[in-house]
């Protein structure tokens, strides 16, 4: 009977030692997946409030060349000219300029234990 009751409480202590794993695991996903969701948004608000900082920036630029250059359209044209030029830098060095930076940085946080 005795080794019946070493058996049952390491079969108890293997049973609490296996929910404690799963709660520990089950609260590690947790905490990551708030961090990336919080993460996210705040990183989309940003991007949302640079959108309309750029626009609105664009479009007194393009006034303002309109104006200066005694046209109603000429500004407008540099201005998305000028996106454009931005366009095709960003097509052409792709790679470089966006793809490496980004796998690095998800590669860092990944990675990183905090």
């Amino acid at each position: 009977m005795i080794e019946q009751d070493k058996i049952e409480g390491l079969t108890d202590n293997l049973n609490k030692y296996v929910k404690t794993n799963v709660e520990i695991i089950k609260l590690e996903a947790t905490e990551i997946t708030s961090l990336i969701g919080s993460k996210l948004i705040a990183n989309l608000f940003l991007l949302l409030v640079g959108v309309f900082i750029i626009l609105f920036v664009s479009l007194a630029a393009g006034f303002y060349l309109s104006t200066y250059f005694n046209t109603n359209y000429t500004g407008f044209i540099i201005v998305a000219g000028f996106y454009f030029l931005l366009w095709l830098v960003l097509i052409l060095g792709k790679r470089v300029l966006i793809e490496r930076p980004v796998r690095d940085k998800i590669i860092s946080k990944v990675f990183s234990n905090s």
